[in-house]
């Protein structure tokens, strides 16, 4: 079985009111989402593009969210209360709107916003921000969070950066942009064959696998404090094949598959558990939100399927069956508690969850070829890789598989990971 994992690790990475919120659906249940309405912002000054940049930016980061239905509002409103139509409004069946000013000096824009619940005609919450020009979209991304914190208790993703893989005729890198594919720039400079990358818990590194030393071996970068791009530190060495590394929660240790077995280490690279030790190739380890459990692939079985193991050790339980299984990613939420993962039906790649005992399976995408799941950092929302608009890109869904959009602009993007800025 061992002379077999060469190929199957090769399979596996190509297949001012009460502050009441909105109860959100199960995981399997439809979302029942909140109309708001955002008001095309009235300008101090003949400056309406820093209005119309504002409101675009917040339309979008609402519309990826998933919960809220954003109406287009072709009213100018001031944040003065006396200008608002409520009876328009109320028409138009809104139960927020989305309103205020804003004014330009030579060297920063201040925006003044209010949001109103329009059956009470109540302010809902009110706040100023003030920015350079160029940091507009930081700050429409900062009140999306505050606003959607405030009527749905989610802590949002709009401030939150994506790592993930871009393969090109040179091999492929680490790339990292803003969570809604702005920004993209250049973290690695390998140009070999780099996959699996992990964002540590505070987002400030990143481990992943390369082959640039011949043999796949695991690296860290740091990229908040390295210039980029960069090769990052190399943490495994010794004639092995090292892969798919996994930050623990606390970000004190990582997972990683050596040689078809799971194994434990610092994150300088110092073994210090062997958690499985099998005939059978294990690999592909993930953490539960509390670290005691991992969720890996083994096809101990036969096929592989996903398995969960204490983080001390132990026996090993089978939490799938059928098809192809692997890419298992835990959702970092104790309230969400599943693990998303890829399941291969014949030609077919999808991205399933299910909970950690193995029940209450559910299949979230059914159209194209969709791989390498992973969860945002509230862990509400699933990024994964998909052909199913012709190129190969990032796209986001919510946990029931909502509202799938794409999120980044390459022609052969995979592999994302979640990093808090």
């Amino acid at each position: 079985m061992r002379s077999a994992l060469a190929v199957f690790f090769t399979l596996l990475f190509i297949p001012c009111l009460a502050t009441a919120q909105i109860q959100l659906p199960p995981v399997a249940s439809p979302i029942k989402k909140i109309p708001i309405a955002v008001a095309v912002l009235k300008a101090k000054g003949d400056l309406s593009v820093y209005g119309k940049n504002f409101t675009d930016v917040l339309k979008n980061d609402l519309t990826n969210a998933a919960l809220f239905d954003v109406r287009q509002v072709n009213i100018l409103f001031s944040s003065s209360f006396e200008d608002i139509d409520f009876e328009y409004l109320d028409a138009q069946k809104t139960r927020y709107l989305v309103s205020g000013n804003f004014d330009v000096s030579p060297r920063e824009v201040s925006y003044d916003l209010i949001v109103y619940d329009v059956p009470s005609r109540q302010e809902r919450m009110r706040r100023r921000y003030v920015a350079s020009p160029r940091h507009i979209r930081n700050v429409v991304h900062k009140f999306a969070g505050e606003l959607m914190r405030e009527l749905t208790g989610l802590d949002g993703f709009f401030d939150s950066e994506i790592v993930f893989v871009r393969r090109d005729g040179h091999g492929s890198d680490l790339f990292i942009m803003d969570y809604d594919g702005h920004n993209a720039k250049r973290l690695t400079n390998h140009g070999s064959s780099v996959l699996s990358p992990d964002c540590s818990p505070d987002g400030s590194q990143v481990v992943f696998t390369s082959d640039r030393s011949w043999d796949h071996d695991v690296y860290l970068l740091n990229f908040k404090a390295t210039r980029l791009p960069a090769e990052g530190k190399r943490i495994t060495r010794g004639i092995h094949l090292d892969n798919s590394p996994s930050w623990s929660p606390d970000g004190s240790r990582v997972a990683f598959s050596r040689n078809g077995d799971i194994y434990i280490a610092s994150s300088s690279g110092e073994i210090l558990k062997r958690l499985t030790k099998s005939p059978a190739i294990d690999i592909s380890p993930t953490w539960s939100p509390d670290s005691r459990k991992i969720a890996f692939v083994s096809d101990r079985a036969g096929a592989p399927n996903i398995y969960v193991i204490s983080s001390e050790g132990g026996r090993a339980v089978r939490i799938t069956s059928e098809g192809y299984n692997t890419d298992p990613v835990w959702s970092p939420s104790p309230l969400v508690n599943r693990i998303a993962f890829v399941k291969v039906k014949k030609s077919e790649a999808d991205i399933y969850s299910v909970g950690p005992d193995g029940r209450g399976q559910q299949r979230l995408t059914s159209s194209g070829r969709n791989e390498h799941p992973s969860w945002s950092p509230d862990g509400h929302y699933i990024t994964f890789s998909s052909k199913r608009l012709g190129k190969r890109q990032i796209y986001i869904m919510y946990l029931n598989g909502e509202n799938k959009l794409p999120l980044s602009r390459g022609k052969n993007d995979s592999f994302s990971t979640w990093c808090v800025k």
